[in-house]
Protein backbone atom coordinates (compact mmCIF):
# COMPACT_ATOMS: atom_id res chain seq x y z
CA UNK A 1 0.00 0.00 0.00
CA UNK A 2 1.34 3.46 -1.09
CA UNK A 3 0.81 6.93 0.15
CA UNK A 4 -1.55 7.58 -2.99
CA UNK A 5 -3.42 4.80 -1.98
CA UNK A 6 -4.23 6.34 1.68
CA UNK A 7 -4.24 9.90 -0.02
CA UNK A 8 -8.15 10.26 0.85
CA UNK A 9 -7.71 8.99 4.50
CA UNK A 10 -4.58 11.63 4.87
CA UNK A 11 -6.36 14.22 3.40
CA UNK A 12 -9.17 14.15 6.05
CA UNK A 13 -6.79 13.24 8.84
CA UNK A 14 -5.37 16.96 7.47
CA UNK A 15 -8.32 18.65 7.54
CA UNK A 16 -9.26 17.34 11.08
CA UNK A 17 -5.91 18.34 12.54
CA UNK A 18 -5.84 21.88 10.76
CA UNK A 19 -9.13 22.33 12.02
CA UNK A 20 -7.66 21.30 15.69
CA UNK A 21 -5.32 24.45 15.04
CA UNK A 22 -7.33 26.87 13.32
CA UNK A 23 -10.17 26.80 15.35
CA UNK A 24 -8.70 27.73 18.29
CA UNK A 25 -7.31 30.81 16.80
CA UNK A 26 -10.78 32.14 15.39
CA UNK A 27 -12.77 31.38 19.24
CA UNK A 28 -9.66 33.52 20.51
CA UNK A 29 -9.77 36.06 18.00
CA UNK A 30 -13.99 36.30 18.43
CA UNK A 31 -13.81 35.66 22.25
CA UNK A 32 -11.27 35.97 24.72
CA UNK A 33 -9.36 39.25 23.06
CA UNK A 34 -12.44 40.85 22.81
CA UNK A 35 -12.65 40.67 26.36
CA UNK A 36 -9.15 41.04 26.99
CA UNK A 37 -8.93 44.70 25.08
CA UNK A 38 -12.85 45.62 26.93
CA UNK A 39 -11.19 44.31 30.20
CA UNK A 40 -7.88 46.25 28.98
CA UNK A 41 -6.01 42.75 30.84
CA UNK A 42 -4.60 39.62 28.98
CA UNK A 43 -6.04 37.17 31.51
CA UNK A 44 -8.64 36.36 28.96
CA UNK A 45 -6.07 34.94 26.51
CA UNK A 46 -3.62 33.79 28.91
CA UNK A 47 -6.61 31.49 30.41
CA UNK A 48 -7.66 30.78 26.94
CA UNK A 49 -3.90 29.74 26.07
CA UNK A 50 -3.51 27.26 29.03
CA UNK A 51 -6.56 25.22 27.85
CA UNK A 52 -5.98 24.95 24.32
CA UNK A 53 -2.38 25.44 23.19
CA UNK A 54 -1.15 21.66 23.66
CA UNK A 55 -4.23 20.25 21.63
CA UNK A 56 -4.29 22.84 18.93
CA UNK A 57 -0.48 22.50 18.71
CA UNK A 58 -0.64 18.30 18.21
CA UNK A 59 -3.33 19.77 15.57
CA UNK A 60 -0.60 21.28 13.86
CA UNK A 61 1.76 18.57 14.59
CA UNK A 62 -0.76 16.25 12.71
CA UNK A 63 -1.85 18.39 10.10
CA UNK A 64 2.50 19.26 8.73
CA UNK A 65 3.23 15.32 8.78
CA UNK A 66 -0.34 14.83 6.83
CA UNK A 67 -0.09 17.66 4.89
CA UNK A 68 3.98 16.73 3.61
CA UNK A 69 2.97 13.32 2.94
CA UNK A 70 -0.27 14.53 0.86
CA UNK A 71 2.28 16.80 -1.18
CA UNK A 72 4.85 14.34 -2.04
CA UNK A 73 2.34 12.15 -3.20
CA UNK A 74 0.80 15.26 -5.52
CA UNK A 75 4.05 16.58 -6.63
CA UNK A 76 7.79 15.80 -6.26
CA UNK A 77 9.36 18.17 -4.11
CA UNK A 78 12.11 19.40 -6.92
CA UNK A 79 8.60 21.41 -7.98
CA UNK A 80 7.43 22.36 -4.49
CA UNK A 81 8.82 25.55 -5.20
CA UNK A 82 8.08 26.35 -8.84
CA UNK A 83 6.03 29.22 -8.06
CA UNK A 84 3.53 30.26 -10.87
CA UNK A 85 2.37 26.87 -11.35
CA UNK A 86 -0.22 24.91 -9.56
CA UNK A 87 2.36 23.01 -7.68
CA UNK A 88 4.29 26.00 -6.31
CA UNK A 89 1.25 26.51 -4.17
CA UNK A 90 2.92 23.34 -1.92
CA UNK A 91 6.16 25.82 -1.79
CA UNK A 92 3.74 28.86 -0.54
CA UNK A 93 2.08 26.76 1.85
CA UNK A 94 5.30 25.39 2.99
CA UNK A 95 6.77 29.16 3.60
CA UNK A 96 3.58 30.09 5.42
CA UNK A 97 3.78 27.24 7.63
CA UNK A 98 7.97 28.62 8.48
CA UNK A 99 6.54 32.40 8.83
CA UNK A 100 3.92 30.92 11.35
CA UNK A 101 6.16 28.74 13.31
CA UNK A 102 8.48 31.25 13.74
CA UNK A 103 5.95 33.51 14.91
CA UNK A 104 4.48 31.09 17.10
CA UNK A 105 8.06 30.38 18.69
CA UNK A 106 8.36 34.00 19.76
CA UNK A 107 5.40 34.24 21.04
CA UNK A 108 5.64 30.79 23.21
CA UNK A 109 9.11 32.02 24.42
CA UNK A 110 8.74 35.75 24.80
CA UNK A 111 5.27 36.24 24.60
CA UNK A 112 3.80 33.84 26.75
CA UNK A 113 6.02 34.54 29.70
CA UNK A 114 5.76 38.45 29.12
CA UNK A 115 1.80 38.03 29.62
CA UNK A 116 2.52 35.79 32.95
CA UNK A 117 4.71 38.96 33.99
CA UNK A 118 2.18 41.05 33.17
CA UNK A 119 4.65 43.64 30.91
CA UNK A 120 3.08 47.34 29.84
CA UNK A 121 2.63 46.83 26.20
CA UNK A 122 1.88 42.90 26.91
CA UNK A 123 -1.69 43.19 25.50
CA UNK A 124 -1.20 45.02 21.93
CA UNK A 125 2.18 42.65 21.70
CA UNK A 126 -0.75 39.90 22.28
CA UNK A 127 -3.30 40.99 20.36
CA UNK A 128 -1.59 41.53 17.06
CA UNK A 129 0.02 37.99 17.60
CA UNK A 130 -3.93 36.33 17.53
CA UNK A 131 -4.63 38.58 14.32
CA UNK A 132 -1.47 37.57 12.82
CA UNK A 133 -1.55 34.10 13.77
CA UNK A 134 -5.36 33.70 12.79
CA UNK A 135 -4.50 35.18 9.58
CA UNK A 136 -1.79 32.98 8.74
CA UNK A 137 -3.43 30.01 9.69
CA UNK A 138 -6.52 30.84 7.51
CA UNK A 139 -3.72 31.45 4.66
CA UNK A 140 -2.34 27.84 4.99
CA UNK A 141 -6.62 26.52 4.81
CA UNK A 142 -6.63 29.07 1.72
CA UNK A 143 -4.04 27.78 0.32
CA UNK A 144 -4.61 24.08 1.15
CA UNK A 145 -8.17 24.24 -0.92
CA UNK A 146 -5.98 25.79 -3.64
CA UNK A 147 -3.91 22.75 -4.03
CA UNK A 148 -6.45 20.82 -3.77
CA UNK A 149 -8.47 22.30 -6.62
CA UNK A 150 -5.72 23.07 -8.98
CA UNK A 151 -6.11 26.77 -8.48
Amino acid sequence: MSLADVYPILQLIHVLAASMWIGPHLVLATGPMVRALRQGDVKPILEFYRAFSWPATIGLLIAVITGLSMAYVRAPPSVWFNFGEPQGRIGEKILTLIVLLLISGYAHARLVPEMRRGGSNVLWKTVLFVIVATLLSLALALLGFMIRFGF
